[in-house]
């Protein structure tokens, strides 16, 4: 048991500092005008093309231009929003275990990866631009090529993946 606790401690270790440095290089490149890292901050086509181009880079943990799963759910971790899963929820619903909000945030990431994926067990950065653009397309509802403040969150919204709720 100390043995496993060791390999998955190392392994988080590990996992978190490749993409500490992904994130620092996404960064640097933001600073060049390069990539947009913030869903909130797309405005054109084009900043959906370089947000997707961002969140890949940032995911490909191993950087051999594909993300699996497991890079994946990595990089869903690290960027979900942050949320007290024992606060009673606005819509009325039950208060949730901790542990059922994990499964709910996993099985929900898993989601995205197949959507995005299409079933391909990995991602490729043209499958994530081409997602994030029908996401830019979906938010631009008056179709004017431009997200104004509403259609922006609406993008941030849609490229989060959706999360469920598990009631105790």
């Amino acid at each position: 048991m100390f043995r496993t606790a060791l390999i998955s401690a190392s392994a988080l270790a590990v996992i978190t500092s490749t993409a500490c440095a992904n994130e620092e290089t996404a960064v640097q490149s933001a600073e060049e005008g390069a990539t947009i890292v913030d869903a909130t901050q797309v405005e054109t086509r084009d900043d959906a093309k370089l947000y997707a181009e961002s969140e890949f880079l940032l995911a490909d943990l191993d950087q051999n231009g594909k993300v699996d799963k497991t890079e994946f759910l990595a990089y869903a971790a690290m960027h979900a929003p942050l949320a007290d899963p024992l606060t009673e929820p606005s819509d009325g619903a039950s208060i949730h275990a901790e542990g059922d909000a994990d499964v709910a945030a996993d099985a929900s990431a898993e989601e995205e990866f197949d959507k995005i994926s299409k079933g391909d067990e990995e991602i490729t950065e043209d499958d994530m631009v081409e997602t994030r653009v029908a996401q830019f397309d979906e938010a631009d509802v008056n179709d004017d090529e431009k997200l104004d403040e509403t259609e922006r969150q609406t993008f941030a919204t849609l490229t989060k993946a959706p999360t469920t709720s598990t009631a105790l």
